[in-house]
């Protein structure tokens, strides 16, 4: 993990994050037997029913209501609030905002020396959480700002940290090729989960509190077991890097986004496809997944915001924008938010068809 390649290579990476996300090829197989799951057929006969509820209702076409003058830099990443009130932002540069989501009000702006490359907020909003480029990983109060503790263990760049569903825990992901366990009121390190073949560059951990799914620069997917010392299972499909992976609410879907252009939705603990989402002309930065998980967002290189269906794997809207970053959906379903490379924030108001 330390040897002088590797060191190489991370300082090389970091001198093109401005411009270009990773690249590289997928080595890794599908493991473990096929215990039911969620598939198209199943989806498709509960799309009647979905389209009952308001709540699961498709959308009209987002129509942009705030543009923001966030940094010069990229924007790195973007969370909301569970609340859907604030929106947390941060940039290459090493600066953090908070902003009001309704009105695009900056509300407050820290600034750290080196570029934050992960957001996200705690369950019940009162906190959120940072990784960086200096190994770090920082937890602050979101009414005042102020850093309340500092972990300290990875090695090299954190890419992604999120909250256990209960808030008392954070998982970690980093180039140093782990993924790392902390408790939130201590900082102590719980646990490290070693097993990966290449730097890490998205995780997410299931609703249920019980496994972590990791993307890679190799374009493999991993499933840690916590509290286990069970090796990862892995499985395959794309063809480049997976840079962003994320648990639908449910937590029986996982999507993914790589450099191969295409969003896949997996069955989960399976593993098996569910649908290849294809019609990104670029790179896929990032996905999110509305609170429902009926609807998924997806950005590019290509200047594309597009709006699927989870259900049918159908193109539902397409957006235009600049070379967008990032992207998340507010919780009440309401707002779309999306960050670009050159430092903009642009606030997308939802409606719901009738």
């Amino acid at each position: 993990m330390s040897s002088y390649p590797f060191f190489v290579r991370v300082f090389s990476l970091l001198a093109i994050a401005l411009l270009l996300p990773f690249g590289g090829c997928n080595s890794s197989q599908n493991a473990g037997e096929t215990p039911t799951e969620i598939s198209p057929s199943n989806l498709q006969s509960n799309k009647a029913n979905t389209e009952l509820s308001p709540a699961l209702r498709p959308w009209q076409k987002p129509q942009l209501l705030h543009s923001l003058e966030a940094d010069s830099t990229p924007i790195k990443s973007i969370a909301i609030s569970p609340d859907s009130k604030t929106i947390a932002s941060s940039s290459f540069s090493g600066k953090i905002q908070l902003w009001n989501l309704q009105s695009g009000k900056l509300l407050r702006t820290i600034n750290l020396d080196t570029a934050v490359k992960s957001i996200n907020f705690s369950p019940d909003g009162q906190t959120f959480v940072t990784g960086d480029a200096d190994n770090k990983i920082k937890l602050w109060e979101t009414s005042t700002g102020k850093l309340i503790r500092t972990f300290e263990g990875h090695q090299y760049t954190v890419e992604s940290v999120v909250f256990s569903p209960n808030g008392r825990s954070l998982v970690s992901g980093s180039w140093d090729k782990t993924v790392k366990l902390w408790e939130v009121a201590t900082g102590k390190l719980v646990q490290t989960f070693e097993g990966s073949e290449d730097l890490i560059t998205s995780i997410a951990l299931s609703p249920d509190d019980k496994v972590i799914v990791s993307g890679s620069y190799d374009g493999s997917l991993k499933l840690w077991q916590l509290n286990s010392s069970v090796k990862p299972r892995s499985f395959a499909g794309h063809f480049d890097p997976v840079y962003q992976v994320q648990f639908a609410p449910n937590g029986k879907i996982i999507a993914s986004s790589s450099g191969d252009k295409t969003v896949k939705l997996w069955g989960f603990p399976s593993g098996r496809t569910i649908h290849a989402l294809n019609g990104h002309a670029d790179v896929v930065t990032d996905i999110a997944f509305g609170q429902n998980g009926a609807i998924l967002a997806s950005t590019s290189r290509d200047r594309a915001i597009k709006i699927w269906n989870v259900a049918t794997g159908e193109l539902i809207h397409s957006l235009s924008g600049n070379f967008v970053t990032v992207v998340a959906i507010a919780p009440n379903n309401h707002f779309l938010v999306t960050g670009d490379r050159d430092g903009q924030i642009q606030i997308w108001q939802v409606k719901q068809l009738k």
